[in-house]
Protein backbone atom coordinates (compact mmCIF):
# COMPACT_ATOMS: atom_id res chain seq x y z
CA UNK A 1 0.00 0.00 0.00
CA UNK A 2 1.26 3.39 -1.19
CA UNK A 3 1.17 5.61 2.45
CA UNK A 4 3.78 7.98 1.14
CA UNK A 5 4.65 11.45 -0.47
CA UNK A 6 8.08 11.44 -1.88
CA UNK A 7 9.46 14.16 -3.37
CA UNK A 8 13.02 15.33 -4.34
CA UNK A 9 15.52 18.52 -5.46
CA UNK A 10 18.61 19.74 -6.48
CA UNK A 11 19.87 23.11 -4.72
CA UNK A 12 23.23 24.34 -5.68
CA UNK A 13 24.48 24.79 -2.30
CA UNK A 14 26.63 22.69 -0.21
CA UNK A 15 24.98 20.60 2.31
CA UNK A 16 26.23 22.20 5.17
CA UNK A 17 24.43 24.92 4.53
CA UNK A 18 21.19 23.19 3.38
CA UNK A 19 20.46 20.88 6.25
CA UNK A 20 19.98 24.14 8.31
CA UNK A 21 17.06 24.96 6.84
CA UNK A 22 15.26 21.37 7.51
CA UNK A 23 16.74 21.19 10.89
CA UNK A 24 16.93 24.35 13.07
CA UNK A 25 13.77 26.77 14.01
CA UNK A 26 15.63 29.36 12.03
CA UNK A 27 16.63 27.45 9.12
CA UNK A 28 12.83 26.61 8.97
CA UNK A 29 11.22 29.75 8.94
CA UNK A 30 13.00 30.67 6.28
CA UNK A 31 10.29 28.55 3.73
CA UNK A 32 7.73 27.45 6.30
CA UNK A 33 5.51 30.75 7.58
CA UNK A 34 6.46 30.12 11.17
CA UNK A 35 8.44 27.10 13.14
CA UNK A 36 9.75 26.63 16.26
CA UNK A 37 12.14 23.29 17.16
CA UNK A 38 13.97 21.88 20.04
CA UNK A 39 16.45 20.65 17.87
CA UNK A 40 17.60 17.32 19.69
CA UNK A 41 15.78 13.81 19.52
CA UNK A 42 11.92 14.00 21.74
CA UNK A 43 12.47 17.47 21.10
CA UNK A 44 8.88 19.48 20.01
CA UNK A 45 8.50 21.02 16.59
CA UNK A 46 5.70 23.54 15.61
CA UNK A 47 5.09 24.54 12.10
CA UNK A 48 3.07 26.87 10.55
CA UNK A 49 1.71 26.50 7.15
CA UNK A 50 -0.77 29.55 5.74
CA UNK A 51 -3.72 28.55 8.30
CA UNK A 52 -2.31 25.16 9.71
CA UNK A 53 -0.43 24.19 12.56
CA UNK A 54 1.40 21.34 12.50
CA UNK A 55 3.37 19.59 15.52
CA UNK A 56 5.96 16.49 15.95
CA UNK A 57 8.73 15.60 17.78
CA UNK A 58 12.26 14.76 17.15
CA UNK A 59 12.65 11.03 15.98
CA UNK A 60 16.00 11.18 14.15
CA UNK A 61 18.94 13.49 14.05
CA UNK A 62 21.80 12.53 11.79
CA UNK A 63 23.40 15.90 11.44
CA UNK A 64 24.42 16.96 8.44
CA UNK A 65 22.66 14.18 6.54
CA UNK A 66 18.90 13.15 7.63
CA UNK A 67 16.01 14.47 10.33
CA UNK A 68 12.46 12.95 10.98
CA UNK A 69 9.76 14.34 12.15
CA UNK A 70 6.41 13.11 13.65
CA UNK A 71 3.73 14.59 12.29
CA UNK A 72 0.40 15.41 12.95
CA UNK A 73 -2.29 18.77 12.23
CA UNK A 74 -3.31 20.50 15.17
CA UNK A 75 -7.08 21.07 14.03
CA UNK A 76 -7.33 17.96 11.65
CA UNK A 77 -5.47 14.93 13.09
CA UNK A 78 -4.61 12.39 10.73
CA UNK A 79 -6.29 9.94 12.46
CA UNK A 80 -2.89 7.93 11.99
CA UNK A 81 0.89 8.24 13.15
CA UNK A 82 2.89 9.80 10.03
CA UNK A 83 6.83 10.90 9.73
CA UNK A 84 8.09 13.65 7.92
CA UNK A 85 11.74 12.84 7.17
CA UNK A 86 14.28 14.79 4.74
CA UNK A 87 17.60 13.80 3.56
CA UNK A 88 20.45 15.74 2.33
CA UNK A 89 23.00 14.47 0.14
CA UNK A 90 25.69 16.03 -0.59
CA UNK A 91 27.09 16.04 -4.10
CA UNK A 92 29.88 18.21 -3.95
CA UNK A 93 28.78 22.13 -4.81
CA UNK A 94 25.21 20.95 -5.00
CA UNK A 95 23.11 19.20 -2.99
CA UNK A 96 20.16 16.55 -2.93
CA UNK A 97 17.05 16.81 -1.17
CA UNK A 98 14.48 14.00 -0.34
CA UNK A 99 11.41 15.00 1.73
CA UNK A 100 9.83 12.00 2.87
CA UNK A 101 6.14 11.94 4.27
CA UNK A 102 4.98 8.86 5.13
CA UNK A 103 2.01 6.77 7.11
CA UNK A 104 -0.54 8.79 5.11
CA UNK A 105 -4.07 6.79 6.10
CA UNK A 106 -6.11 7.58 3.10
CA UNK A 107 -5.39 8.05 -0.95
CA UNK A 108 -7.20 11.90 -0.83
CA UNK A 109 -4.43 12.67 2.48
CA UNK A 110 -1.60 11.10 0.37
CA UNK A 111 -2.90 13.50 -2.82
CA UNK A 112 -3.57 16.30 -0.17
CA UNK A 113 0.03 15.75 1.31
CA UNK A 114 1.43 15.55 -2.58
CA UNK A 115 -0.03 18.79 -3.60
CA UNK A 116 1.35 20.77 -0.03
CA UNK A 117 4.41 19.29 0.01
CA UNK A 118 5.46 20.07 -3.80
CA UNK A 119 4.18 23.59 -2.50
CA UNK A 120 6.42 23.86 0.61
CA UNK A 121 9.40 22.30 -1.22
CA UNK A 122 9.78 25.08 -3.72
CA UNK A 123 9.50 27.57 -1.32
CA UNK A 124 12.50 25.76 0.44
CA UNK A 125 14.29 25.84 -2.68
CA UNK A 126 13.58 29.13 -3.18
CA UNK A 127 15.13 29.59 -0.01
CA UNK A 128 18.52 27.57 -0.89
CA UNK A 129 18.69 30.67 -3.71
CA UNK A 130 19.83 32.84 -0.50
CA UNK A 131 22.22 30.65 1.03
CA UNK A 132 25.46 31.90 -1.13
CA UNK A 133 25.52 34.60 -3.71
CA UNK A 134 26.41 31.77 -6.48
CA UNK A 135 23.38 29.44 -5.24
CA UNK A 136 20.80 28.55 -8.07
CA UNK A 137 17.82 26.39 -6.97
CA UNK A 138 17.23 22.99 -9.09
CA UNK A 139 13.49 21.44 -10.29
CA UNK A 140 11.58 19.67 -7.87
CA UNK A 141 11.62 15.84 -8.61
CA UNK A 142 8.86 13.79 -8.10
Amino acid sequence: MNDRVELQAEVAAPRDLVFPLVATADGLRRWLDAASLDAQVGGELRATMRDAQAVGRVLALDPPQHVSYTWDWLERPLGAPSVLAFDVIDHGARTWITLRHVGLPTPEQIDLHDQMWRYWLARFVAACRHLSPAAEAGAVHP
